[in-house]
């Protein structure tokens, strides 16, 4: 990525049951919050350079994208934890039902309850950041992915195992101050999103910097979304 200055705060967020978590900061994580909805949270990230936010943003209209099936080729075993992001017609529906019936219409597969619940945070993402000052810098990124390539290429054991908690700790630890930060975070987010969060943030300091893994097409989708995972 260019036109980036060197230090400049970025953003990482992740979605969790109460909204969104923000890790923010420059060199390293500053501060973790929160933000009740996608509003809020560009509110929040008004000085940040790149965003990277771990929700599907760019969808297509037939069969699986692209991005996802190279992320899930990355990871190789651990490649389930890649979410399978309905078609744009699918995400219009009025329930996991009918979703399942136009998405497999348009050839995706059914959509599990667990999918159609981030139908809504999907939406609300998409419609936020066409008309949002600053939207054009926020990317799509894949934390689980972030913390192999912390990890030397290897993924970690499943994030809300005590051995998969203990693995993200240890990386960490090697560069941010994280235990300071869980601390400190705001009260009821789960560990397991606050870290989430921070992988975020890790991906959108490399973006900035130019050296980001680009996984599926590059470049802005015919509805104007950026089409790749950034990570």
């Amino acid at each position: 990525m260019s036109n980036v200055a060197p230090g400049a705060p970025v953003a990482g967020i992740d979605r969790w049951r109460g909204g969104w978590v923000i890790a923010r900061g420059a060199d390293s994580v500053d501060d973790i919050t929160t933000a009740s909805t996608v509003g809020d949270a560009l509110d929040a990230t008004t000085d940040c350079e790149v965003v990277a936010v771990d929700m599907p943003i760019a969808l297509v209209v037939t069969g699986r994208r692209q991005a996802e099936a190279d992320l899930r080729a990355r990871l190789g075993p651990a490649g389930r934890s890649v979410f399978t992001s309905p078609t744009r017609a699918a995400i219009a529906a009025a329930d996991q039902a009918e979703a399942t019936v136009v998405n497999r219409a348009h050839g995706g597969p059914g959509i599990s309850a667990q999918a159609w619940g981030l139908a809504g945070p999907i939406r609300e993402l998409r419609g936020a950041l066409p008309s949002a000052p600053g939207g054009e810098c926020w990317y799509e990124t894949h934390p689980e992915t972030a913390f192999a390539l912390m990890n030397g290429g290897e993924p970690l054991d499943a994030k809300r195992s005590g051995r998969g908690v203990g693995q993200r700790l240890l990386l960490l630890r090697q560069w941010l101050a994280v235990d300071r930060l869980l601390a400190d975070a705001p009260p009821k987010v789960p560990v397991d999103d606050v870290l989430d969060a921070i992988a975020a943030w890790w991906s959108a300091r490399r973006i900035a910097d130019g050296r980001a893994e680009v996984f599926g097409p590059s470049g802005l989708d015919d509805e104007g979304f950026e089409g790749s995972i950034r990570v």
